[in-house]
């Protein structure tokens, strides 16, 4: 496997040499598995233009890590985050007992995870001797591990390229055309005018104020004129893009919702001064008018045009694209997508009902065990509640399981089935 050279700074040259050593002396053995890491390689940070998945921060934490030869590495401790970059800085492990050693923590690049949704379980390309000689991470030293220079030594080792690729060193606006920002008087950006890549960038000086995921739970939200607008009951993330796709409200009582919460989008949040609520610059009329639902029933986030809703309720860019809900060997298989006379993603219907006919197709298939990778990233369209079935299948049961998941939510004279069958290996 092709490992990209990391970006070494001259500061911290020789200790991220080392780190590089280590890395390459602690090679896995090949395996006949799919080679997730792959890509990875190739674009050491994720490439921030697709949705992954979405899943609750409460599930992700205490999720098991294996290897990609099954074997059990340690559990996810905690993530350390910045809300208001939306970002996923580290993943924290525990590795005791697991890995031939006491309790021991270790932070690993979240880009350096596969999460396989199907199985419930974060895939980490390294073996027990890897994990043994990784950098420690120590609770009690929180702030001073999630400083640049402990941050570089982690993504390095992990043959990733170092956090500074997405931490801005200074704090000052650089001027660039596409950015319109102002400072607080808290020392906090004023996001709702920032636009393009800096909108998701970590200022070097906010490093130390990263938190724990799982104490943004239970924060209280309010909006700039200090109403309570709600708490936050979860935060919804994408691991192997290092992102936090929606932060969740508990809006019931507040809003008059009832037990409904709503989805919120990182960049529009804001901590104050003192680090113990979260503010939004939104009436309370815009957030009851914005996307919610009820407690039991949660949308497919994983679909990319529901989460752009999302967003656009509150005038935010979203990360990713709405227009690319497939890997891209699916739009190379797919000529007809090319062809302006046939549907394409970009014709998904707008109403609700389209959204949620697509959302609750793609959960099905999500929710399908023996589905392979082709078949979770087949293209779906609703408009007008017609639905249209795209791209390649492994085998002629997967594409009639899809089809049936389609017939049972849209009605059989609904669905078209283009699905196609190839015997080509995932």
């Amino acid at each position: 496997m092709k490992r990209t050279l990391p970006i070494l700074f001259t500061a911290t040259a020789a200790s991220l040499l080392t780190f590089t050593a280590l890395a390459q002396d602690n090679n896995p053995p090949k395996s006949d598995r799919p080679d997730y890491g792959r890509d990875r390689m190739v674009h050491p940070m994720p490439r921030g233009d697709r949705l992954h998945s979405a899943a609750k921060a409460s599930d992700v934490i205490g999720m098991t890590v294996k290897n990609y030869q099954g074997e059990k590495l340690g559990t996810v401790e905690d993530l350390a985050v910045d809300v208001s970059s939306g970002r996923i800085v580290q993943v924290i492990l525990s590795t005791g007992g697991f890995i031939g050693v006491g309790d021991r923590l270790s932070a690993v690049p979240p880009g350096a995870l596969h999460h396989d949704v199907t199985n419930k379980v974060l895939h980490l390309d390294a073996n027990k001797e890897k994990l043994r000689s990784a950098p420690e991470f120590k609770t009690a030293k929180w702030a001073e591990h999630c400083d640049t220079e402990h941050l570089s030594a982690v993504y390095t080792y992990y043959g990733q390229e170092p956090a500074f690729k997405f931490i801005h060193k200074g704090d000052l606006n650089d001027g660039s055309a596409n950015t319109s920002s102002t400072r607080n008087a808290d020392g906090t950006w004023n996001k709702a005018r920032m636009t393009g890549e800096r909108q998701w960038m970590i200022p070097a000086a906010r490093l130390g104020q990263i938190q724990k995921a799982s104490k943004i739970t239970g924060l209280p939200v309010k909006n700039m004129q200090d109403e309570k607008l709600g708490t936050v009951d979860n935060l919804l993330v994408d691991v192997q893009a290092g992102r936090i796709v929606a932060v969740i409200v508990s809006s019931g009582g507040f809003l008059g919702l009832g037990e409904e919460l709503s989805a919120v989008p990182p960049t529009a949040l804001n901590f104050n001064a003192s680090h113990d609520t979260l503010q939004l610059d939104a009436t309370k009329d815009r957030m009851s008018a914005a996307p919610h639902f009820k407690a039991d029933q949660w949308p497919d986030f994983s679909q990319p045009m529901y989460s752009d809703r999302v967003y656009r309720a509150y005038q935010q860019e979203p990360y990713f694209t709405t227009n690319r809900m497939t890997d891209a060997d699916n739009t190379a298989r797919n000529v007809r997508d090319r062809n302006d006379r046939t549907l394409t993603p970009l014709d998904q219907g707008r109403s609700q009902s389209d959204t949620d006919t697509t959302a609750q197709i793609r959960k099905g298939i999500l929710d399908g065990k023996d589905m392979s990778i082709k078949a979770r990233n087949v293209k779906i369209i609703t408009n007008n509640g017609r639905v249209t079935l795209r791209g390649p299948v492994s085998n002629a049961e997967e594409k009639r399981m899809i089809g049936d998941i389609a017939n049972a939510i849209a009605r059989s004279e609904n669905v078209d089935n283009q699905l196609e069958v190839t015997v080509k290996n995932d």
